[in-house]
């Protein structure tokens, strides 16, 4: 913990530091992008799109999700997007960048996660007009956590 006293802490990680805390970064945007993908396969591009999906269509073709299905997806979301998030935002908040950006930044990405674990629930149980919420939301959590990764990288390995 010696090396997260003071200032620059990420620049002044040990090479060793550097390579594990970037390999993880790197890793969680890959993983960042193919989840994008994988709901942008699933749920289209459009609310009417993302509220077919979890809500099933007239012609029988696709299947409303089930309260278990969604508790499952629930359950999963909520035990690996917060430890994701937990290392990404903490090396993003150990750089150098203003405070009032990195807090910003930081809270705009929790209240994203929280939105889009939400939405499932609000779309089948509450009101399909939620759906709206789906591009926006995912957009929001992805574009928050690559920039907090991307900015932890550069600032570790800038000059």
């Amino acid at each position: 913990m010696k090396d997260f006293a003071g200032k620059n802490m990420l620049r002044r990680l040990d090479v060793g530091g550097k390579l594990v805390y970037s390999a993880f970064l790197l890793f969680a945007a890959g993983g960042l992008l193919t989840a994008a993908l994988l709901h942008g396969d699933g749920m289209g591009s459009s609310a009417t799109s993302a509220a077919t999906y979890w809500t099933g269509d007239e012609s029988g073709m696709v299947y409303p999700k089930s309260y278990r299905q969604i508790l499952e997806l629930t359950h999963f979301h909520l035990f690996t997007e917060p430890v994701t998030f937990l290392v990404v935002a903490h090396l993003y908040n150990l750089g150098s960048g203003p405070i009032r950006r990195r807090a910003t930044i930081t809270a705009l990405t929790i209240l994203a996660m929280g939105i889009q674990i939400a939405l499932p629930w609000l779309v089948v149980y509450v009101n399909v007009a939620f759906s709206v919420l789906f591009i926006p939301a995912h957009a929001m959590l992805l574009a928050g956590l690559l920039w907090m990764s991307f900015a932890a990288l550069w600032e570790m390995w800038r000059p």
